[in-house]
């Protein structure tokens, strides 16, 4: 018979005692301060202003308390920005498995949705830490931004298959080409207005618009 408290390999038994679960709702409040610091910092300084030292402060926690936790100010960056994208990413893809009849305007719906990231791109400071794969050196923030084209392109693509199998898009169009010409639209207006070379959000929106559907007009059926 195995002693009390161990498994039948005489291992530590799986039951925990009462401190343990405290101990983990304490580490969950914890990252949640830093998180919603971290936030918080990010979007009123950008990113390269802000310091872990502050995000710690604001936190009212110790500096070795954030390291702990994400290692790293971008790994932090990138941890709120992945928690922030899951939600778009799925109501994009309820968006594509039930979309408008109209493909422009199916394609300018998804598009709205990533438009209003963040504040529709309000917190720039902390955006253009995530331009686009390649246009940063950090490892972490680089793959939040290569998930986050992939995904984009993906349901641009799938969003365009459903129309052409619905007649309403030529089936000579190849669609993986004509996902990627859209998101290259969207993407260099999103770059152009993070990093301050269109400031006026709702002219710039106008362009994105009317080039998108200059694009999915010409390859409709």
């Amino acid at each position: 018979m195995p002693r009390p408290g161990r498994s039948a390999t005489g291992e530590p038994g799986a039951r925990r005692g009462p401190g343990a679960g405290l101990r983990e709702q304490q580490k969950s409040r914890r990252r949640a301060r830093l998180l919603a610091a971290g936030r918080t910092l990010f979007v009123e300084h950008g990113y390269a202003a802000t310091s872990m030292e502050a995000i710690a402060a604001a936190a009212e926690l110790g500096i070795a308390t954030v390291y702990n936790y994400f290692g790293s100010k971008s790994k932090l960056l990138a941890t709120i920005l992945k928690e922030d994208f899951a939600v778009l990413y799925r109501q994009a893809d309820e968006l594509v498995a039930a979309p408008p009849a109209d493909p422009c305007r199916g394609v300018l719906a998804l598009v709205e949705l990533y438009r209003r990231f963040e504040g529709n791109w309000q917190a720039k400071g902390m955006l253009a830490a995530v331009l686009g794969p390649g246009l940063t050196a950090d490892p972490a923030l680089d793959e939040v931004a290569r998930e986050a084209e992939g995904r984009v392109r993906k349901q641009l693509a799938a969003l365009l298959t459903h129309y052409r199998q619905a007649g309403r898009i030529r089936r000579e169009i190849n669609i993986r080409d004509a996902a990627t010409v859209l998101f290259y639209v969207f993407n260099q207006h999103f770059i152009e207005y993070v990093t301050g070379q269109s400031t006026d959000f709702a002219r710039m929106q106008a362009a994105m618009d009317r080039q998108l559907r200059f694009i999915v007009t010409a390859i409709s059926g």
